[in-house]
């Protein structure tokens, strides 16, 4: 792979734990949870809940944990998502705008390639990426659940389940991100990494 025009050589390990049937990932896939996780800090929640960054913090209740955590993923995936607005009467200001839910939505509660793996990495050789996933799903390893690095595990999940988290490496139109999403974060970060401006 490029990355700001260098050459790189990222790998993805994976393991195989026979007594769990566990397959173990750090970054290929993941899968957000729909719930606010245990170990998230609430005073941070709160302050990613409120609508306005100029807003006093929401008072403390499981819907404003829950629109925290939902706004929290969405940053961590997109960066700068769709529905988080610049305040252009006040500097400094960020405004989240109705139909950041929606595309929460659409990224949790599921086996996803995550969407900076997806953008940055595997979007540069989806043939090799292929390849391994292939390799991975072949049937060596029955394994009935995957451990990632990052967000919710165990995920249960077999072979083929993994391998159809990659089929947008045929087709880019499958199991599409909301577009508006990537533009606006990822996209153009991806753009300068493998410079593409």
């Amino acid at each position: 792979f490029t990355i700001g025009g260098t050459p790189t050589t990222l790998y993805e390990t994976v393991f195989f734990h026979k007594a769990s049937k566990s397959l173990i990932v750090t970054d290929a896939v993941a899968k957000i949870p729909t719930s606010v996780p245990p170990l998230n800090d609430p005073k941070q929640l709160l302050l990613i809940a409120k609508r306005s960054t100029s807003d006093p913090l929401p008072d403390d209740s499981p819907q404003a944990r829950r629109d925290g955590w939902e706004k929290t993923a969405l940053l961590v995936s997109y960066f700068f998502p769709e529905h988080e607005e610049l305040d252009p009467k006040n500097a400094g200001v960020v405004t989240w705008t109705e139909g950041w839910h929606d595309n929460f939505n659409v990224l949790a509660g599921r086996l996803i390639v995550p969407p900076v793996v997806r953008t940055l990495i595997y979007a540069q050789n989806p043939a090799r990426v292929q390849k391994w996933v292939d390799q991975v799903a072949d049937g060596r390893w029955d394994f009935t659940q995957i451990i990632p690095a990052h967000f919710e595990a165990p995920i249960a999940a077999t072979p083929k389940e993994f391998a159809a988290a990659f089929r947008f490496l045929q087709d880019g139109t499958i199991d599409e991100f909301p577009k508006n999403d990537l533009a606006r974060g990822l996209k153009p970060i991806a753009d300068i990494a493998l410079n593409r401006l």
